[in-house]
C-alpha cells in the first residue's frame, strides 16, 4: 500500500518530535523530583518543624545511643496537647513506663504492676528524660549556618526529603558536653511535617558522642491519654 507522501513525511517529523517531547517530560519530573515542594530548604524545615509541633497529638519513638553503638534508651509515646505524655519502652536495660498529664507524673513499677504517683514534679523537664519525653525539643537551635537537601527517602509509603543540617543548638544540657552537632530530617514536602530525625553529637575531641533516632507519625490522630486506674495506685507523693 502507498502511503500519500504528506504522511511519510509528517512522519519523519513526528517521531524526532515525539522523542524530544518525552525527554522533555522525563527533565520536568526529574526537576520536580529535585525541588520537591518547591521550597528552599531552610522553609521546607522550618514550616515542617512548626506543623509537626503544633499538632494537636502525635506518636513518637526515640532511640538514643551512646557512640553510636551502645543503647542508652529504646522508648515510643504519645504526646496530647496541651500537657499529656505516655511513655514506654526501656532505659538502661530497665523497664519504664511514664504516664504524665498536666503537673501529676504517674510512674509505673516494673514489678509490682503498681503506679506511683508524683504530683508538683517536674520529671518530663529533667535531663535524664529530656530528650524521651520531647524529641522536639532538640530541634530547638540558635541557627542554622547549613542545611541542604540531600535525596529523598520513603517512609510509610511516603516520599520525603531528606535534609542535612549542621545548626548550633540551643539545648543547654547537649551544648554543655558536646561541641558538634549533624542532624538528618526526613520531611514531607506536601503535609510538611517532620517523619524522622537523627541527631549525632560530637565530643571536643571529635570522637561520636551521642545518636538520637527520633521516628513520628499519627499526626492529629484522636489520641486519649487517661490516668491509671485507682485501684493501680500504690504511693502518693507530695514533691515542690
Amino acid at each position: 500500500m502507498m502511503w500519500p507522501r504528506w504522511y511519510v513525511l509528517n512522519r519523519r517529523l513526528l517521531l524526532p518530535a515525539a522523542g524530544a517531547a518525552i525527554i522533555i517530560i522525563i527533565l520536568l519530573w526529574a526537576a520536580a523530583s529535585i525541588i520537591g515542594s518547591g521550597l528552599s530548604e531552610k522553609e521546607l524545615f522550618d514550616r515542617s518543624l512548626a506543623n509537626t509541633i503544633g499538632c494537636s497529638s502525635y506518636r513518637f519513638n526515640v532511640e538514643v545511643k551512646q557512640a553510636g553503638r551502645d543503647t542508652i534508651s529504646k522508648v515510643e509515646g504519645t504526646r496530647v496537647k496541651p500537657n499529656k505524655v505516655h511513655l514506654k519502652g526501656a532505659m538502661q536495660k530497665s523497664n519504664m513506663e511514664f504516664i504524665q498529664i498536666g503537673d501529676t507524673t504517674y510512674m509505673k513499677d516494673p514489678w509490682s504492676e503498681r503506679w506511683f504517683t508524683l504530683k508538683g514534679n517536674s520529671i518530663t523537664q529533667s535531663e535524664l528524660f529530656l530528650t524521651e519525653f520531647n524529641p522536639l525539643g532538640l530541634f530547638t537551635f540558635k541557627d542554622v549556618p547549613i542545611i541542604k537537601r540531600t535525596g529523598t527517602e520513603k517512609i510509610d509509603g511516603i516520599k520525603t526529603d531528606i535534609l542535612e543540617l549542621r545548626p548550633n543548638v540551643a539545648n543547654p544540657y547537649m551544648d554543655q558536653k558536646y561541641t558538634d552537632f549533624k542532624f538528618r530530617v526526613w520531611a514531607d514536602p506536601k503535609q510538611k511535617y517532620i517523619m524522622r530525625g537523627i541527631m549525632q553529637a560530637y565530643l571536643p575531641d571529635g570522637a561520636e558522642g551521642l545518636v538520637v533516632d527520633m521516628r513520628f507519625w499519627g499526626f492529629n490522630e484522636k489520641i486519649e491519654i487517661t490516668p491509671p486506674l485507682e485501684k493501680d495506685l500504690e504511693i502518693q507523693t507530695e514533691k515542690n
